[in-house]
This record gives structure tokens, C-alpha cells and sequence, in this order.
């Protein structure tokens, strides 16, 4: 393995304390101040969204463009008794976005359904094959897509000609021209104030905008949408999303209410990921959306739904139990897939096919792979001699660019900047390759590959308790890591060969989990350097979670 460069977060100038008017603002632990300050926060007033996560800072839903048509549209089946479908997508971003909705408009007396495509048959998307089944076994007057649509012209359109109306909700890029839907209700139009919702944040907005629980919810309302921003919290964190402004506002909000009472299907689910007093984005990230995603992963992601919406407790048991048995199979597919496949090389995008790959777990093994070599990374997997790839990127770079560099050689494809999907024929493979590694070297010139980026020594990070102020940590607001040092005292294995070490100096063990790339097993008296991040447990107290071993710091 080798070491990975690192450097402080941001530079401090000796002597200086710039967190000190932060620290003051909000009577924060000044250790608390200065990760907030070392994630590029200068002004107090930035924390407001997580320290202060009250309904008035949010944005009113009838803002984002498309809101007041949707309402319109969703009442008036409402109140004509139709039929409604909510459309969703297989990963946890569309699966909290159509529980939500769903729930939303259980409330309101309509009567709906759900439909989520499947992965493997049916692909990512509006399908107009399902459409016609949708129309001949349910015969819906209103489809409500979440989590896709926006580019799904063609279907929206053959749709009309069925007797079927659309409102889509999305959040991906979006196209030359918006589909002919009742309403498109999309972050990325007209200057919204926040882009960064997920799929669930947007189904989110509307369900607040249906009802009418604008601009600041109260009572009953505030608590039911308290409950559904448990979901938003889910989705958005799993979806890779900032985790800036508002989104930080939502989902601390729903990480606040994970830590309160929960229905039986988040009890089960947070039973079977250990986790217990109050809940973090890693928490999620880590624990509960791969549950959620492997559903959908190995099959047809409609059992995830049901396990969210689910009022009884011995179903959300019986779909638990099928939930972590679909897991731990998804589990040792990625592990058997990522023994296979070569180590990344020195290629600007790392681009491997494997034509017996899963496709279920080929976005997970090309994010480890991003991980691990620091560059944009993608697996293939080869069905009906069409290759199906998933990409994983580093801040930094455009995947959507990237795409259109290769536009002439693929056969569709989509995403965000950090993830995106694209397909092409198998024959095309080195063409694709040769386009992406073009355009991944251009997007890089001019800057080196960049350093770990650690908050100092673990004297550095505040306590465990301090640090659930800044929450949620993730994507554009990073957990905490320290950079590590010491000589091994003891080093022992468990459970399918994790390592348990105890390192001179350092008061709190180390974990080191098999899979993440690592050396030969470290030796009593071996002096180790690793950038690792803070676990903290009510029952056993403070470890840090090994990240990667560290080489030599910036100068």
C-alpha cells in the first residue's frame, strides 16, 4: 500500500485564532470553532443552519419553480378522487423520496400508489413499457415521478396519448427542454436558492407546499414534516449532496428526529446497523443507506419502500430480516468483484471492465477505487454486449463534462459532477476510456492530485458530545480526521480479519476494517502513522476508524 500525502485542512497562520469570533457567536468549544472554521466557515453566521436549524431560515417551497403547478395539478386529483402512482428510482434517494410522498398524500386522502423500476429489467428511469403495465393493471389518471423524469421526453409524451398525466420531481441534469408534464418541479431552474436538494429534498418541498404548511409550519404540521425530514436526512446523505445551507438545516433537522421516536420500520433499521443515541451522517452513510441500497442493488427496491412505510411492527421485522439478507449477499458480491478487478493504475480515469460484474454493486466498487487512487474511477459490466458503467469522481472534477467528451461514443448516460452512469456498446470500451482519460487529465492540469486533508492530531478534535453540534457531517462538510501516531502496543483481529489496535500515546483503540486498502498486518513495536476519524459510542466510549496510512505532510 502506499502512503497517502497530507496536509491541514486549511493554513493557520502561527499565533493566530480566526475561529475566535465563531466560538464567541454561539458559545462553541473553541477546538468545535476551529473545524468549523478549517471547512471553510469564516462568519458566525454560516452555522447558523446547523446550530440554529429553525423552520424560518428555510426556503419557502412555493419558490421552487414548478411547486404551484404540481399542487394544483396533485389537488385537483385529490379532490376527482383519481387514481395517482408515485414513479420512483431503486437507490436510497428514491426510495425516501417516494415513501415520503407517498405518506404525504396517504394524508391527504389520496388514493395512491407506488411503482420503482427495476435496476436489472427495467433500468434507471421513466420506461414506457412500464408505463403501459402501470396503465393496464392500475389505470392511473396521474403519474408522480421523484428522483427522475426531467429528461424523459419521449415518455412523458406517449403518456399523454395513454390518458396519463405527469408531475415530475427530479434533480439530475437537466436536458435542452423540459418534458410537456402538468409541472416540472426541479432546484436547477430559474435560479433556485437552493440546487442542492436531493430527489427527496424536492419531494420534500412539495409535500410542504401541498400542505399548505408555508412559510413556517406549526403544530401538527411541523411535527409531521419533522418526521418526514428523517427520510430527507436518509436520502440526501446517501446521495452524496452537499450537506451546505439548507440542506444542512434539513437534514440536522431530521437527524434530530432519528434520535426521537421512530415508526417500526426505521426501529428495525436502526436496530440491525447498531445504532443507538443520537444519530450522525456517517451513521447513515455507513449504516443505514447500504442497508437500504441493497435492495435495490440485488433486485427490485419496492421492499426498501415498504420497510419505511410499513405502521407494523412484526412486517418491519419480516422485511428487516430480508433487507440484511439481501445486504450481506450484496456485501461478499463487491468483496469477491473488488479481489478481482487489477488496482487501479496511473491512468488520469481509472475505467475497468469486468463482463461478469454485478451490476449491483459496480458504483460501490468504483467509489472505493476513487478512494483509493484519488482519481475519477468506473467499473463496466457487460450485458447483451452492452457495457453498463457506473462513475465515481473526487471534488474537483465535472463527471457531466466528462460525459459529453464522450457523448459520441456512448449510448446514454447522466448524473452529478462526483457520480454518474453511462452505457455504451462493449466494442466501444477503449474509445470511451481514451475520451474520459482525455478529459480527466485536462480537468486536473495545473494541480497536483490533492493531499488528505486532516483536522490536526486527535488533541485537536473536541469531544464526541462537542462534535454532534456540528452535525451533519459529509459530502461538502467532512467528518473529522486526525492524523494518528505511534508505536503499535497490541494489534489483534476480529470478525473477518478487522484489526483492533492500541498505539503508545494514543488513549483510545484503532479499528482497521478489511477491505479498506491497508499493509501487511502491523507489528508490536511498529511505528504506524494513519489519518483516522473519531466513533464515538454511548456504550463503549471513544475509537478512531483507520482511513488510510499516511506518508510525508505538505511542506
Amino acid at each position: 500500500m502506499v502512503a497517502q500525502a497530507w496536509r491541514l485542512r486549511r493554513d493557520i497562520a502561527a499565533g493566530l485564532a480566526p475561529w475566535q469570533a465563531m466560538a464567541a457567536a454561539w458559545d462553541l468549544e473553541p477546538r468545535l470553532a476551529r473545524l468549523a472554521w478549517l471547512r471553510g466557515l469564516d462568519q458566525p453566521e454560516s452555522l447558523g443552519w446547523r446550530l440554529d436549524p429553525s423552520w424560518a431560515r428555510s426556503t419557502d417551497p412555493h419558490l421552487l419553480p414548478g411547486v404551484d403547478e404540481a399542487v394544483a395539478r396533485i389537488r385537483r386529483g385529490i379532490e376527482q378522487h383519481e387514481r395517482m402512482v408515485v414513479y420512483g428510482d431503486y437507490d436510497v434517494d428514491g426510495v425516501t423520496a417516494t415513501a415520503l410522498l407517498v405518506r404525504t398524500l396517504e394524508k391527504l386522502g389520496a388514493d395512491v400508489s407506488f411503482f420503482i423500476p427495476n435496476r436489472f429489467s427495467d433500468g434507471y428511469g421513466l420506461h414506457l413499457d412500464c408505463i403501459q403495465e402501470l396503465k393496464a393493471s392500475r389505470d392511473p389518471q396521474l403519474l408522480i415521478s421523484v428522483d427522475c423524469g426531467v429528461r424523459s421526453l419521449a415518455e412523458v409524451a406517449a403518456s399523454a396519448e395513454l390518458g396519463i398525466d405527469w408531475v415530475i420531481t427530479d434533480h439530475h441534469a437537466l436536458g435542452a427542454e423540459l418534458p410537456a408534464a402538468c409541472a416540472v418541479v426541479h432546484p436547477h431552474r430559474d435560479g433556485y436558492a437552493n440546487s442542492y436538494l436531493a430527489g427527496v429534498g424536492v419531494a420534500f418541498k412539495l409535500a410542504q407546499a401541498l400542505l399548505g404548511a408555508v412559510p413556517t409550519p406549526t403544530g401538527a404540521d411541523a411535527a409531521f414534516l419533522d418526521g418526514l425530514l428523517k427520510l430527507v436526512a436518509i436520502g440526501t446523505v446517501a446521495d452524496v449532496m452537499p450537506l451546505v445551507d439548507e440542506n444542512a438545516l434539513l437534514v440536522r433537522r431530521g437527524l434530530d428526529s432519528l434520535a426521537g421516536k421512530n415508526g417500526p420500520g426505521l426501529v428495525a433499521l436502526l436496530k440491525a446497523a447498531k445504532k443507538e443515541g443520537p444519530i450522525g451522517g456517517q451513521d447513515i452513510a455507513f449504516g443505514l443507506a447500504p442497508r437500504l441500497n441493497a435492495v435495490g442493488r440485488m433486485g427490485g427496491a419496492e421492499d426498501a419502500v415498504r420497510l419505511l412505510l410499513t405502521r407494523d411492527t412484526g412486517e418491519a421485522e419480516r422485511l428487516m430480516v430480508k433487507v440484511e439478507s439481501l445486504n450481506l449477499e450484496r456485501r461478499a458480491i463487491q468483496q469477491e468483484l473488488t479481489a478481482r478487478l487489477p488496482p487501479p493504475g496511473a491512468e488520469a480515469f481509472d475505467l475497468v471492465l469486468d463482463s461478469a460484474a454485478h451490476k449491483g454493486v459496480i458504483g460501490i466498487v468504483a467509489g472505493q477505487r476513487m478512494r483509493a487512487s484519488g482519481r475519477p474511477s468506473g467499473v463496466c459490466t457487460v450485458i447483451d454486449g452492452v457495457a453498463h458503467c457506473s462513475l465515481r469522481a473526487p471534488e474537483g472534477y465535472d463527471l457531466g463534462v466528462l460525459l459529453v467528451l464522450a457523448q459520441p461514443f456512448i449510448l446514454g448516460g447522466g448524473g452529478h459532477k462526483v457520480a454518474a452512469g453511462l452505457s455504451f456498446e462493449a466494442s466501444r470500451f477503449a474509445f470511451v476510456r481514451q475520451a474520459l482519460q482525455r478529459g480527466a487529465a485536462e480537468q486536473a492540469a495545473g494541480w497536483a492530485l490533492p493531499s488528505l486533508l486532516v483536522d490536526g492530531e486527535p488533541r485537536d478534535l473536541p469531544d464526541d458530545a462537542d462534535l454532534l453540534r456540528l452535525e451533519p457531517f459529509g459530502q461538502g462538510f467532512a467528518p473529522p480526521l486526525a492524523r494518528v501516531e505511534g508505536v503499535v502496543a497490541s494489534s489483534a483481529v476480529f470478525s473477518a480479519d478487522h484489526w483492533k489496535l492500541r498505539l503508545g500515546g494514543v488513549a483510545d483503540p484503532l479499528t482497521w476494517f478489511a477491505g479498506h486498502t491497508r499493509p501487511e498486518r502491523p507489528l508490536v513495536g511498529e511505528r504506524l502513522v494513519v489519518a483516522a476519524a473519531p466513533q464515538g459510542s454511548t456504550r463503549w466510549g471513544r475509537s478512531w476508524l483507520v482511513d488510510s496510512l499516511l506518508g510525508e505532510g505538505a511542506p
